[in-house]
């Protein structure tokens, strides 16, 4: 193309070229010589084409090339090569299907000037100029950091975007989002293409078991666990409790094939922490076997139960043993129940009562409930002492207000059990409707005049046959029978208005009158039995609830064996005291964050120290010792009170693989306020193959964070190519322009005509 530097208007250039022919044409018309116009007409060409060649050169004629120069950028492909890419869940394994995806997709049909630049990561980046050579075998997927080297890398062309192939199981521990809105800060899209599905591997996971801290030596324990079984739907497979190489218990579970709940019970035997492991026989074509097993550890504590018992009925001359004895019996028949007895000292007329205060059979003592040093604790540390109190119609007057408000909170805050038995100073007709008690009884108790002497029959609801107390059968015929045709008949009760909400209501009598009813009160339980034990309206309940000694002969005291009478009081006491049972060394509680890590990890552990009114003690020493194979009880870290969390804290670090005890100690000035243990088990475990579902929610959060777009390798991504490339700009255009004036071919031309006119004129001898 040619363009002038100085163009002129078109239209002067015509009349400039008008004038020219006609002043010229002029001259030659006048010319003098020879005539001839063929010479003429040539001469005027001739001067007429020089002069136009020199204004074409006046106006300074170039010729002008277009030159594009493309922008050069870089297109960084980074490629998963960890382990999990080999997961053939998808035709030809998760790593084949990304490769072809970048053959298809980003190698073919690039825009100039694009330069890919083929990575590939795991634990860390190396660059991967030959795709199909690549193999997963990376120990990690460190998407992270991956992307970090990206953005730190220098280079000579800017990088226009990033495509990131992956199938999101981030297990560095870092935050891909993070980076990538640092790329989203900098311009720098990041578009991610996910690979694999997200179905379960063929794989029995045990995820979680529970079991309460602490429990009673040979007490039954339940363990509950909660567990995942993809691909294994309907099969059945064993369940085992060990303690190293002993089994200590064995059941049989048929797998759902998706997340469901399980329980084994076990009776641990001895005393101290205990560590036990659950595990699942592996199967056949089972991904990994090292998820089927689970450690827990356990305080197995001394399994005594403390009972106070205070009965109010006095001796009467038709019972062959003190009244409260048989009460007494029963719960000792259980050798890890032992009961304090107190009697009621004074009736409501304030006359004192006719009351045994010795055991005929083993010499005990027995006290007042008012006794100054030896009946009912006076200060909440001494009841803490007790599991359970039995308040068998006492009169409200044997109490003060602290020590209500002591029993109060040895079941709502401590976890205790307590026991209201009806009679005529119990429930509305003892006043108790107006103490604190009636914040844990589990009846609304009617008022002053609630007491009914007249025979009942107790009648189990439908619901509640499979109730602790009510269960007390070898199996659910045998219970049925003992409730129906062997309970006897009740002489009297206390009417109450009705059960409270949350209450479970275990007997019922005429006109649905509450007879028995048991609830949950803060971390304790309470129960209400409105008749009685003894001889004024429980006489038969306590002397023939059994079966005969002899069986040729009839059913009475004398020949009655109370095997009915004992379990269900033994069951009873057993169940109200379980919030208190389980909770072991009460001053200092550990918390553990986590209880699997591996090696190197550092795990939060959270301690609090209270006093036996539970307050917290901001002042202690705390210290976590930490004990297991290959370690001796060392000290690993010294824990600081945090006001925000009432707590004291401490960054705990994880020894070497194997199982450890961590020992949290709280002492002020050297006085000893006490210790609790967890289980730490501590080994490698390798997070990249434990679950191998794809995430394909950790791949679009990066490019949402990055303002990328997110592709999946299994469907057709259209206009994907122009999609990650948009970022890339136009190529620059330049101008090259060379003059054309200046040619000595012109010159030449100028003179050449000039001197041809020149020799025309003379030859012809026109002047």
């Amino acid at each position: 193309m040619t363009e002038f530097s100085h163009p002129a208007d078109p239209l002067w250039i015509v009349v400039a070229a008008v004038a020219a022919i006609a002043l010229v044409g002029t001259s030659y018309a006048f010319a003098r010589g020879k005539r001839g116009t063929a010479v003429r007409v040539v001469g005027t060409v001739l001067r007429v084409v020089a002069l136009a060649i020199l204004v074409a050169c006046l106006l300074d004629p170039q010729h002008v090339e277009k030159l594009l120069h493309p922008h050069r950028v870089r297109l960084a492909v980074l490629l998963d090569g960890s382990q999990s890419m080999a997961t053939a869940d998808v035709r030809g394994g998760r790593l084949a299907v990304a490769r072809d995806w970048i053959s298809r997709n980003v190698l073919r049909g690039l825009p100039a000037g694009v330069e890919v630049v083929p990575l590939s990561f795991s634990d860390r980046v190396a660059s991967a100029t030959n795709l199909a050579a690549l193999g997963p075998t990376g120990p990690t997927t460190a998407i992270a950091g991956a992307l970090s080297t990206v953005l730190a890398a220098p280079g000579d062309d800017p990088l226009t975007g990033v495509v990131l192939l992956s199938d999101g199981i981030e297990t560095s521990g870092q935050s891909p989002e993070a980076v990538a809105r640092q790329f989203k800060r900098r311009g720098i899209p990041v578009h991610t293409v996910g690979v694999g599905t997200t179905n379960e591997m063929r794989d029995i996971v045990l995820e979680q078991v529970q079991v309460k801290r602490s429990v009673a030596n040979d007490a039954p324990t339940r363990v509950s666990l909660r567990l995942r079984s993809p691909g294994f739907a309907g099969t059945n497979v064993v369940v085992q409790i060990r303690r190293g190489r002993e089994i200590q218990a064995t059941k049989e579970v048929r797998l759902s094939g998706a997340t469901q709940s399980a329980d084994i019970d076990f009776v641990p035997r001895g005393k101290g922490f205990q560590v036990y492991e659950v595990a699942i026989t592996p199967q056949p074509g089972e991904w990994l076997a090292a998820n089927n097993r689970r450690q827990f550890g356990l305080e197995v504590v001394d399994p005594t139960l403390r009972v106070i018992y205070m009965e109010g009925t006095p001796q009467t001359a038709e019972s062959p043993m003190p009244e409260w004895k048989y009460l007494k019996d029963a719960l000792q028949s259980d050798k890890n129940i032992k009961v304090k007895v107190l009697y009621r000292q004074f009736g409501n007329n304030g006359r004192v009562l006719n009351a045994a205060d010795t055991d005929p059979v083993t010499g005990e003592r027995v006290f007042p409930v008012e006794h100054p040093t030896e009946g009912f604790p006076k200060t909440l540390e001494k009841l803490l002492e007790y599991d359970v109190v039995i308040h068998s119609d006492i009169r409200r007057e044997s109490f003060t207000p602290e020590q209500l408000e002591n029993i109060a909170k040895l079941v709502e805050v401590h976890g205790g059990g307590f026991v209201m038995i009806g009679g005529n100073s119990a429930f509305g007709r003892g006043g108790y409707h107006k103490t604190v008690l009636d914040r844990i009884i589990p009846l609304a108790m009617e008022g002053a005049y609630d007491n009914v002497a007249s025979p009942v029959r107790l009648a189990v609801p439908k619901n509640a046959w499979t109730h602790p107390l009510i269960a007390i059968g070898a199996d659910a015929a045998d219970t049925r029978r003992i409730w129906t045709e062997r309970f006897p008949t009740l002489y009297g009760y206390n009417r109450v208005e009705r059960a409270k909400p949350g209450a479970t209501v275990l007997g019922t009598g005429d006109d649905d009158v509450v007879l028995m009813a048991v609830q949950e009160a803060g971390r304790g339980r309470t129960m209400a039995f409105t008749s009685d034990t003894t001889r004024s309206w429980g006489k038969d309940f306590e002397t023939i609830w059994g079966e005969p000694i002899r069986r040729d002969a009839g059913l009475y005291e004398a020949n009655c064996d109370s095997r009915y009478y004992r379990s269900f009081w033994v069951n009873a006491v057993r169940w109200l005291a379980a919030g208190k049972t389980g909770r072991t060394n009460q001053p200092v509680v550990l918390e553990l964050a986590q209880g699997y890590a591996a090696p190197g990890d550092n795990i939060e552990a959270n301690i609090r120290v209270r006093d036996v009114a539970q307050r917290d003690i901001t002042t202690a020493d705390v210290s976590l010792f930490v004990s297991g194979v290959g370690v001796t009880n060392r000290l690993a870290a010294t824990a600081r009170y945090d006001a925000a969390s009432r707590s004291y804290r401490a960054t705990l670090p994880v020894p070497a693989a194997g199982t450890h005890i961590v020992t949290a100690h709280a002492a002020i000035r050297g006085t000893r306020l006490g210790e609790d243990r967890q289980l730490l088990v501590s080994e490698v475990i390798d997070r990249e193959m434990s679950d191998l579902r794809a995430r394909p929610d950790v791949m679009a959060a990066i490019a949402r964070a990055s303002g990328g777009q997110a592709f999946a390798a299994s469907a057709d991504p259209g206009t994907t190519l122009s999609k990650v490339l948009a970022g890339v700009p136009p190529p620059t255009e330049e101008l090259k322009r060379t003059p054309l004036w200046d040619k000595p071919v012109w010159l030449l031309a100028v003179l050449g005509l000039l001197s041809a006119e020149w020799g025309l004129r003379r030859w012809r001898g026109l002047a």
